[in-house]
This record gives structure tokens, sequence and C-alpha cells, in this order.
């Protein structure tokens, strides 16, 4: 399980720009989330990635990043570490081909039940072991097809009716022409019925998505279980779209 940071603006801004007064309360999430931390950036047509297997807390490299690194649009991942994958740069989030940059927050259990859901040429770039890196691919594979949107909803359904185990699906997507979120998960597989909605908010020229648990709501809005959120980055039009979600199938198999 993991946090997730998201933001576009019409002028470049840093991460803490973005948090301003709830900066340290964003990043005691680590407390907890502390398997890696990754943040990837993009300026126009321009994607950096950034990634350690440590905790944000103790990271002086994302401290920099954080502060010192003003970007039009960027990704920032808290990873928690579970189904017992290690950790390791290799699993660390975003994950990215040079063109998009992917994070996810759930788990997909076992991963490998979604290797059929990947070709064997696209397969063959994954780097560790762990479920989000293979959505990630799984999504790569369908953008060849489709557009970046289209494919994105499509690899959540396909994931959703594949037969594996899902807890959730949410993730941030990273696109030279837009940002996306999507808030897909069973809402009986935590105990915390407030772990998995996305919150959003436009404030003057900057859109942010993030996880709960770091700020109280005044002022956000909620993306719902089933919904996705697009944010293009040119204008900061913002669009919402259905999607899939794993307690459709939870649900049709208890009828």
């Amino acid at each position: 399980m993991c946090r997730l940071l998201g933001s576009v603006s019409r002028s470049a801004v840093t991460v803490d720009d973005v948090l301003g007064r709830d900066r340290g309360a964003f990043l005691s999430l680590a407390d907890k989330h502390g398997d890696g931390w990754g943040h990837a950036w993009s300026n126009g047509a321009s994607l950096d990635v950034r990634k350690a297997p440590d905790s944000a807390l103790e990271s002086a490299e994302l401290a920099g990043l954080a502060a010192g690194v003003p970007a039009e649009a960027a990704v920032t991942h808290l990873r928690w570490a579970t189904l017992g994958l290690g950790v390791s740069t290799d699993n660390t989030h975003p994950f990215t081909d040079g063109h998009v940059a992917f994070a996810h927050n759930g788990s997909i259990d076992p991963p490998a039940g979604l290797d059929t859901l990947i070709p064997a040429d696209v397969s063959a770039l994954r780097r560790g072991d762990t479920d989000s890196e293979r959505f990630f691919l799984a999504l790569l594979s369908r953008m060849t097809t489709a557009s970046t949107g289209a494919a994105l909803a499509t690899t959540v359904r396909d994931i959703v009716g594949s037969g594996v185990t899902v807890k959730s699906l949410n993730c941030m997507l990273l696109a030279p022409e837009a940002f996306y979120a999507v808030c897909s998960y069973d809402p009986s597989s935590d105990e915390d019925p407030d772990y998995y909605p996305l919150l959003y908010r436009r404030t003057g020229d900057t859109v942010v998505v993030a996880s709960t648990g770091w700020t109280d709501t005044a002022g956000w809005q909620t993306l719902s279980n089933g919904q996705m959120l697009v944010v293009a980055r040119e204008s900061l039009a913002m669009s919402v779209v259905e999607v899939a979600t794993p307690h459709d199938v939870v649900a049709q198999a208890r009828r």
C-alpha cells in the first residue's frame, strides 16, 4: 500500500509550494509508508524520475527535489511494501518508459497473475517483481492502440476481470497531454474505510490530487470509487470518467 500526491499547474511550482504548511504532515506518512519514495516531474515535453528504496523522511535528495525543482506537473509516491515484495529501486514507483510516469497504491495478488495481460515483448521490460510494475506494463501495451485515458480505463477493466484478487487499483499517471488519477478499490479490503478515496482541489492555477491521511477535507473534493479524474495540462480542464472497480466483481460473486 502507498500514498500518492500529484499536481498540475499553469506555471512551474515545487512540491513544497503545493504542500505549503502541510509539508510535514504529508512526509510524516513515511513513518508507515517508508519502503521507498519516488518523484516524477515534467515541464513541457520533458520527464524526469528519481526514486530510492528508503524513507522519504530520511532522504536529502527528496527534500532537495521538493524544495528546489519546480515543475508544471508532478507525481510523488511513498511506498509501503506489501505481498512480501522486496524493498529495492526496481520495485519503487513511479515506473516510466521515458514518456509517461505511473504510480500505484494497492495490491493485486498474485502479481504474476497479470502476466497474461502483457505481451511478451512488453513483459521483457520488467525489472522488478511487483504487481504495480506489471499494471504499468499492461497499460503500456494498451497505449499502443488507444489514447492514454482509454488505455488506462481498459487496463483497469481487464485487471478487474482477470481473476486476480484486487484490493485497489488506485493510481496516478503523468503523460504529456494530461494527468490521470484513478480511484478503483474494494471497500471491504481495508479496515480503514478512509484509506483509499482520493481527494482533489483546484487552488488558483494549480490542481492537486492526493491520498488521504495528511490533511483535513476542507476545500477538497472526493474522487469516488469507480472514477478517473483527467486534468488537461494546458488548460487545467477537469473531467471525470467512470472506470471498473474490484468491488463490482466481489458484489457479483456474492449474489
